[in-house]
């Protein structure tokens, strides 16, 4: 194909159509549904809700519950833990790529796919919409995992009136020097509100050398319902920023991390690695409908600052980059006797620039520049999707995404240098997908679809540090877009007090980007792979077994996981390292109608873990246990509306209601002070000496939590 035009597919939500909608049953508490023509799109909304009345430390404690979904922490902070949907991201560390982070639908990812997952804080918003694969094809069209589409919301009004003040605040404490605070409050004024959000954490750690803090702040203003500047345009703004700074404890052995595993190696002593990042995110958008057709556009601009100090095999990198983005759709509904059809044009222009500089890393010192490049990636898309309404039971979708791409490295470091590291990539393709929802009664769909996709390499992919210490240098290398075709069936649903969710999937991709080696055992670095296939099951299931004024509910979630090589040269058949075979998590919540609630959750990780891909050295499963304890001085039920299928629902205050709210929470974590590796520090091609392979990143033992929430 000779060129594309640009842009991508649009994300803003749309108004409701004419006819009843035909939704997929919702998996998680959701404070904001979506709008029957996102029906596609299969998100779980991970809800404000399920984080009341417990501590949320890690990533992983706000977006856990998502089946599909795999996340090991590193340190047991807010530090950038290993992230991944479907084995995208899964090679990817420190800087993670495979997936997006969104706000409101507008990236916090950079323009060449790669983020700082310490810099994402989901405490600020209403909920998170979770997309796995082809569903997020509209939002993230060159993330092959999917996407987190994180959503500000307006707090329930404590009165009717549209002056009240709605507010919460939190307050946390707890083991290894843990210091938490989250506020959140609502200003309408008029035809606006502005919406305010705010977080500080601060952790000396369970590992020597893992001090961090983190800030943050989201302000928001929206229309006060229907009283915006006209009947038919709702305009939004929001400014987001936050600043991190840790400390990185690094990898031990397998015999350090299980004997001594709040040490750290000598290279860390030596090394004291460390990063500090900040980034600000500006966005004006818009959306203008009247009668069946709806326009939605937005603006962000995104600026980031990181200083990571390394060990000094990769020395540190000082960056600065801006990205802006442009998302337009135009959407036209079509009313039949079978129902509503939709028709979607999506636009979507990325456009990012970044400085780095990279010094040797001199026992904790700055030494001397040996690299200095200026980065410039453009994404850009135009997505077109027909959703045919055959009957009320079943829906039909089509879509083709157009994506063009350009990522330029520009050699600026006029120091000696082995070979310039100026290289230029670019490339335009299309991506069909197709997908069939058929709903035989109400609350139970079955699904199936087939998707082509193709994610580009980020720069931290075609730019390596080579060499070693003192002399070191930078490489840029050749690579290709990575590619799958994925198929997909699923089922979900719920009948009486049982729901479930159930997807498989299978998928072939070309060209991985995975760090490999040659016939002879040699490193080649990060190369594209022999195909590789990528299969797993995901499920979700929920049961309330008491409903009255005594209620008790048990969550699980699931998932298995299956990712080779389709008879590669050197490794064959072997396991791609990095993976769990098996994880998930059950919670159980009891409820008292006085306001006591006491729960139990397991979080387990079975079978053993390929390091290297050689499959040479693996690492076990386990199984923790965590309990909580609490007291809500004065429960409330859920908002109007709101679903209950899957989760905590956790108090909430209603409309209407202006009495104020306590809960007090006592949490304890690993119960059992289980020792346990919680991941790697990326993985290998080939393990050549497993005894002094320092990879492992032990898990914290065990800690207690204290907790405070207000709300009116």
């Amino acid at each position: 194909m000779s060129s594309l035009t640009v842009a991508t597919t649009a994300i803003l939500a749309s108004a409701a159509p004419a006819d009843p909608p035909t939704e997929l049953p919702p998996l998680e508490i959701s404070a904001a549904p979506l709008a029957a023509d996102d029906v596609t799109l299969r998100p779980y909304a991970v809800d404000r809700g399920l984080r009341s009345g417990r501590a949320i430390v890690t990533l992983k404690d706000a977006l856990g519950l998502a089946p599909g979904v795999l996340i090991q922490d590193s340190f047991g902070g807010f530090e950038p833990p290993r992230l991944s949907i479907r084995g995208s991201g899964l090679q990817s560390a420190p800087s993670s790529r495979g997936v997006q982070f969104l706000l409101d639908g507008f990236p916090l990812t950079l323009a060449d796919g790669s983020f700082n997952a310490a810099l994402i804080d989901p405490q600020l918003v209403d909920h998170v919409e979770v997309f796995r694969g082809e569903a997020a094809a509209r939002l993230a069209p060159a993330a092959l995992g999917g996407a987190f589409n994180l959503r500000v919301a307006p707090l329930p009004r404590p009165t009717a009136g549209t002056d009240a003040l709605a507010a919460q605040v939190t307050v946390e404490a707890g083991s290894f020097g843990g210091v938490r605070a989250t506020f959140a409050s609502d200003l309408p004024r008029g035809r606006a509100s502005l919406l305010a959000r705010g977080s500080f954490a601060a952790l000396d750690g369970y590992r020597e050398h893992s001090t961090q803090q983190r800030a943050a702040f989201l302000a928001k203003v929206v229309p006060n319902g229907n009283a915006t500047l006209s009947s038919r345009l709702a305009p939004t703004f929001s400014v987001y920023h936050v600043r991190a700074r840790y400390d990185v404890p690094g990898p031990l052995t397998l015999a350090a991390a299980t004997a001594a595993p709040r040490s750290v190696a000598a290279d860390v002593q030596r090394d004291q690695p460390r990063r500090e990042s900040d980034a600000t995110q500006l966005v004006a958008q818009t959306t203008v409908h009247r009668d069946l057709i709806q326009f939605d556009a937005g603006l962000s601009w995104l600026r980031t600052n990181d200083w990571f100090r390394q060990l000094r095999a990769n020395g540190i990198a000082d960056s600065q980059s801006d990205d802006v983005t442009f998302r337009s759709a135009l959407t036209r509904r079509l009313v039949t006797k079978n129902g509503t059809h939709q028709i979607r044009l999506g636009t979507m222009l990325t456009r990012g620039w970044r400085e780095l500089r990279r010094f040797r890393n001199d026992s904790g010192v700055t030494g001397p520049q040996f690299g200095a490049n200026q980065f410039s990636a453009t994404t850009a898309a135009v997505d077109l999707e027909a959703m045919l309404r055959f009957d009320p039971l079943f829906i039909a979708t089509v879509g083709l995404n157009g994506l063009t791409h350009r990522r330029e490295i520009s050699d600026r470091f006029t120091g000696p240098t082995a070979a310039t590291t100026t290289r230029s990539l670019r490339r335009s393709v299309w991506q069909p997908r197709a997908e069939l929802l058929w709903t035989p009664r109400p609350r139970l769909t079955f699904f199936t679809a087939i998707s082509r996709a193709v994610e580009p390499p980020t720069f931290d992919d075609l730019l390596i540090v080579a060499g070693t210490y003192p002399n070191l240098t930078q490489r840029s290398q050749p690579l290709l877009d990575q590619c799958t075709t994925t198929i997909e069936l699923g089922a979900r649903g719920a009948h009486g007090r049982f729901g479930w969710d159930i997807s498989g999937y299978s998928a072939r991709w070309d060209d991985e980007i995975l760090r490999l080696a040659d016939a002879q055992g040699l490193p080649r670095g990060a190369v594209n792979a022999s195909p590789t296939r990528h299969a797993g099951l995901e499920t979700a299931f929920h049961w309330q077994l008491l409903d009255g004024s005594h209620r008790l509910r048990l969550t699980t979630t699931a998932t298995w996981s299956r990712f080779r090589f389709t008879d590669d040269p050197v490794f064959g058949r072997n396991r791609l390292a990095g993976a769990p075979p098996h994880l998930g998590s059950a919670r159980l919540l009891y409820e008292h109608p006085r306001g006591f609630f006491a729960g139990s959750t397991i979080d387990w990780i079975a079978g053993a873990t390929p390091v290297d891909h050689a499959n040479r050295m693996h690492y076990g499963g386990h199984a923790l246990t965590h309990i909580r304890l609490g007291w809500r001085a004065a429960p409330r039920p859920a908002r109007a509306g709101e679903s209950q299928l899957i989760g905590d629902t956790a108090s909430k205050p209603v409309r209407g209601s202006a009495r104020a709210a306590w809960t007090l929470f006592v949490e304890v974590r690993n119960v059992f002070d289980r020792s346990h590796v919680a991941s790697t520090a990326g993985v290998l091609d080939i393990a050549r000496n497993p005894a002094a392979t320092a990879v492992f990143l032990p898990g914290p033992g065990r800690a207690f939590n204290v907790g405070l929430e207000w709300s009116r």
